[in-house]
């Protein structure tokens, strides 16, 4: 007869996974900071490093669905220029092993496109890469004044 457990866990797989966890969680927040810091800066250099070259986005802006590559993004970052004052928080973080989901509230937006006083919801979709944790698709939605 078989008394082993196959449910129960590996104490020694426990005593790796928190600081699996932690280090892609740092890791997580630091590509984050690529989208934040060129959101504020209004360039989008600084937060190209952050995504994957085949990244998409989707959203609602003004009342209009946007569906298409990172590219958008990037030229409209570039257009708005800078926003230093948006006030991003994330308000959860899921990790799955490669893939994980972000999501950020950002409030504040400002600059020539977006005006004043914008807030935005977005979720960003991630994928662990050899390079790194990358975006591969941020999804938004642009609250109405």
């Amino acid at each position: 007869m078989n008394t082993t457990n196959s449910s129960r866990t590996n104490y020694a797989d426990t005593l790796e996974a928190p600081d699996n966890y932690l280090a892609d969680y740092d890791a997580i927040i630091n590509t984050m900071q690529y989208y934040i810091e060129g959101s504020k800066a209004g360039k989008s250099e600084l937060m190209r490093p952050g995504f994957h070259s085949e990244a998409s986005l989707v959203g609602y802006a003004m009342g209009n669905f946007l569906f298409g590559p990172v590219q958008i993004l990037f030229d409209w970052i570039d257009g708005n220029g800078p926003a230093p004052d948006i006030e991003p928080n994330f308000a959860s973080i899921e990790i799955l092993e490669t893939i994980a989901v972000v999501r950020l509230e950002v409030k504040n937006w400002s600059g020539k496109i977006a005006g004043s006083g914008v807030n935005m919801s977005d979720i960003f979709n991630l994928v662990k890469t050899e390079e790194g944790w990358k975006i591969s698709q941020k999804m938004f939605h642009w609250h109405a004044k």
